[in-house]
C-alpha cells in the first residue's frame, strides 16, 4: 500500500500533535510536584513571564513567615521538554537565606524593559508579600489603579 504525499504529511502532523499532548501532559506533572515541593518549604509565590518567540518563565518561590525565602523553582525554556530545576541567584543575590523585601527594594526601580525581563520573579516576590502582609492588591496592581485613577479625575476636570 503507496500513501500519498498528502496523507503522509496528515499523519506526520497527527504523530506531532500526539507528541505535544504527551509533552503538555507531562509538563503539568512536573509543575504540580514543583508545586508540592515548594509548597513544603512554607508559603508559596508564583509569577510567569510569558514569551512570545523567545523562551518565558515560570518562577515558583517559597519564603516562611517572616519573608525568608527558603526555596526557589524555575521552569524556563521553549516548548513543552523543559522542565523546573532550583535557581540558586536572582540579580547577582543568592536568593535562599535572603528577604523577599529585600529582592522587592532591588527591584521597585526598574525600567520597563527590564522589569519585563525579570516579571516572574517580581511577581511571585509580589504575591509572597501580599499573602505575607494581609494587602488586597500587589504592588504592580496599585501602580495601574492609581494611573486609572489619575487618567479619570483628568477626564473629569
Amino acid at each position: 500500500m503507496k500513501l500519498s504525499p498528502i496523507s503522509i504529511m496528515l499523519l506526520v502532523v497527527i504523530v506531532l500533535l500526539i507528541a505535544q499532548s504527551f509533552g503538555g501532559y507531562l509538563q503539568v506533572q512536573d509543575y504540580r510536584k514543583a508545586i508540592r515541593r515548594m509548597h513544603s518549604l512554607g508559603n508559596v509565590g508564583m509569577g510567569q513571564r510569558r514569551g512570545r518567540f523567545l523562551n518565558g518563565h515560570i518562577a515558583i518561590i517559597a519564603c516562611d513567615n517572616e519573608g525568608v525565602i527558603t526555596g526557589a523553582e524555575v521552569m524556563d525554556g521553549i516548548g513543552v521538554w523543559s522542565r523546573f530545576h532550583s535557581v540558586d541567584t536572582f540579580l547577582g543575590e543568592k536568593l535562599v537565606g535572603n528577604s523577599i523585601y529585600t529582592f522587592l527594594d532591588m527591584t521597585k526601580d526598574f525600567d520597563k524593559k527590564r522589569f519585563k525581563r525579570w516579571r516572574g520573579y517580581i511577581r511571585a516576590f509580589e504575591a509572597l508579600e501580599v499573602r505575607l502582609t494581609d494587602r488586597e492588591l500587589t504592588r504592580e496592581q496599585e501602580k495601574y489603579m492609581a494611573e486609572k485613577e489619575a487618567k479619570k479625575r483628568k477626564r473629569m476636570k
